[in-house]
């Protein structure tokens, strides 16, 4: 329901979505919101809210194997991924490292 219904995925990600150009591999799929606005989107300034921000998305990606897919069809990875090449706090980083672990993690032994 929160992915399906509320879309919860895209207010926790955009915050995180910053300014990098992004290459065509990485936008196909993914929602335009997240690379439209070019060189003028800024990430959140606050660390702690990319590390609560990360933390939910985190609590998403346990809720399930049906959830972690739907984040993977989404391309959450490729905005987790250049988040995380820029943040400078080590918390906010960690946590987005999890996040990718379980995007990458083999679903096969569940």
């Amino acid at each position: 329901w929160l992915l399906h219904v509320v879309h919860l995925d895209k207010s926790l990600l955009l915050p995180l979505a910053g300014p990098e150009e992004l290459t065509i591999d990485e936008k196909v799929g993914l929602d335009p919101d997240y690379w439209l606005m070019g060189p003028s989107k800024v990430r959140d300034l606050d660390a702690r809210v990319r590390t609560y921000l990360v933390e939910a998305l985190l609590l998403l990606l346990a809720s399930g194997r049906r959830a972690r897919e739907t984040l993977r069809e989404r391309r959450m990875y490729v905005i987790v991924k250049l988040a995380d090449m820029v943040e400078e706090n080590e918390e906010a980083s960690e946590r987005l490292l999890e996040c990718v672990q379980y995007l990458r993690r083999d679903e096969d032994g569940e």
